[in-house]
């Protein structure tokens, strides 16, 4: 086992939760998935840095990291309307904080990383839903300008709705 995997089991062992608990949105109750698998909380980590650095403005954090199948997923799950300029400082300061943590470069998250935007269709203006359906046929596109990190920081970026992750990742990397 590699260093970076014993360090997410390390991560696992202090801020493991259910995938579906860091899905929630604590303002309006409402979880994206129901998975129950195990993934960090990535929020708590970070909560765990400010903490140990007596921060007094705390960065902005993903939900989740995700180790499976060998690949590494950090997962940010938004239920509310998209604010591109919040999901960008959301990936920096994530980026900054796990390369600390796993004691890698960006080449490694370039390699070894994809990034996953999960987001609920009902609560995005009705240009971004149109763009949607019509990338049906080809869920490979990247919406809300995230196309830019793929291939410089992570290794795929994937934007998709709370259908497509439950029906395409889940199934895919999760199903038992």
């Amino acid at each position: 086992m590699n260093n970076h995997v014993q360090t997410y089991n390390h991560l696992i062992q202090r801020f493991g939760n259910t995938l579906q608990n860091t899905s929630r949105d604590t303002e309006n109750n409402y979880c994206m998935t129901t998975n129950q698998i195990t993934v960090v909380n990535f929020d708590k980590f970070k909560d765990d840095i400010v903490k140990k650095f007596g921060l007094s403005e705390s960065p902005k954090s993903c939900d989740a990291l995700c180790y499976v199948n060998e690949q590494f997923f950090l997962i940010e799950f938004k239920n509310g309307k998209i604010n591109k300029h919040e999901i960008r400082g959301k990936i920096f300061e994530s980026l900054l904080l796990l390369t600390e943590e796993l004691e890698v470069t960006i080449n490694y998250t370039r390699n070894n990383l994809t990034f996953i935007l999960v987001y609920n269709d009902s609560a995005q203006g009705r240009h971004d839903i149109d763009s949607s359906l019509s990338r049906k046929a080809k869920l490979t596109d990247v919406l809300f300008g995230l196309d830019c990190f793929e291939r410089i920081y992570f290794k795929k970026v994937l934007t998709i709705n709370k259908d497509e992750f439950e029906t395409t990742f889940i199934v895919k990397h999760l199903a038992n």
